[in-house]
């Protein structure tokens, strides 16, 4: 499986550069001669597939490629269908409607369960814990091999999977209240010994947007602070009625942000200024010429905890 994994997201990879090149022949041909070695990514590849003959202006190829994987056993949650402009052309065609109800409703019926949350432990005693939570697309083992130098240095490391799902695979964070259930129930997972041990939010991309809300609402757990990697969060995404309490509680945060990263840098800049403004300790780090991603040193910067200042100031609590 981690394999296949690792192949999907190889297409994937190709399948976007087609896009922003607008290859979009290209981009399709590639993710159909994909879907017959990739049968769990199916879904995905067709949603792939559809959102570029969409922007190709094919709607009507776009909707036969959705239902060729719907009819294959796939399904998408409502939102990945309506809410993409690649595929605004295919909402006035006969069917369409019907396609995303039939596999709302199949999603809907595959329900929100996961697997138990992954735990590693450092040798010794524990100094806290760190939430990781993985970014879209991904799921807890991303987030524990991303993270893994917090063990070293000495933080017990939480990774849940997102009960949220877009598609079969596809796992992500959209609904901040159904995240901090997920973040709950982890949280119950941990042995008795780490229980009470100080909390810190972590995560990349939409795992970092749901990382900082979840510091912001301050349960469960009430996390001392957060460690945002290329957070998906914009203004819109915060509740101003939460910034004095958190303030209050001491939270504090650190964001990593690429300046190349035209995903989410211009939302998340104002989003972090806002919270500064407000009062939040909030350390921004921009890293030149680094896009959408994980710095490669990112490993050292957290075992060293030089300038995760969330995680500085957790040690010296203790």
């Amino acid at each position: 499986m981690a394999d296949d994994r690792a192949a999907y997201r190889g297409v994937e990879d190709r399948a976007v550069a087609c896009y922003t090149e607008e290859r979009y022949e290209d981009g399709v041909g590639l993710l159909r001669d994909a879907m017959p070695q990739l049968p769990s990514w199916r879904a995905d590849l067709a949603h792939l597939a559809a959102c570029l003959l969409g922007a190709a202006g094919r709607p009507a190829e776009a909707l036969a490629e959705l239902r060729s994987a719907f009819d294959a056993g796939g399904w998408w949650h409502r939102r990945i269908l309506v809410d993409d402009d690649d595929l605004a052309s295919l909402r006035d065609l006969p069917g369409f409607a019907d396609l995303v109800e039939r596999s709302h409703a199949r999603a809907l019926a595959a329900g929100t369960a996961t697997r138990p949350p992954l735990i590693q432990r450092p040798a010794g005693a524990a100094r806290g814990v760190l939430v990781a939570l993985h970014g879209a697309g991904e799921d807890a083992d991303d987030a524990i091999a991303a993270w893994s130098a917090a063990v070293a240095a000495g933080f017990v490391l939480l990774a849940p999977d997102s009960s949220q799902r877009n598609t079969p695979t596809y796992r992500s964070w959209p609904d901040p209240d159904a995240g901090l259930r997920d973040i709950a129930a982890a949280l119950a997972a941990l042995p008795a010994g780490d229980q009470g041990l100080p909390l810190i939010a972590g995560g990349f991309s939409a795992g970092g947007r749901q990382a900082i809300l979840w510091a912001l609402a301050g349960e469960p757990g009430r996390p001392a602070g957060f460690v945002a990697v290329a957070p998906a969060i914009g203004p819109a995404h915060l509740d101003p009625t939460q910034f004095t309490a958190a303030v209050a509680r001491g939270v504090t945060g650190t964001v990593l942000l690429g300046e190349q990263d035209d995903d989410v840098r211009d939302d998340a800049l104002p989003a972090i200024d806002g919270l500064r403004r407000a009062g939040l300790r909030c350390a921004l780090t921009l890293l030149p010429g680094l896009a959408h991603a994980f710095p490669t040193d990112f490993p050292d910067r957290l075992h060293n905890t030089r300038e995760l200042t969330v995680i500085r100031a957790s040690l010296k609590s203790l």
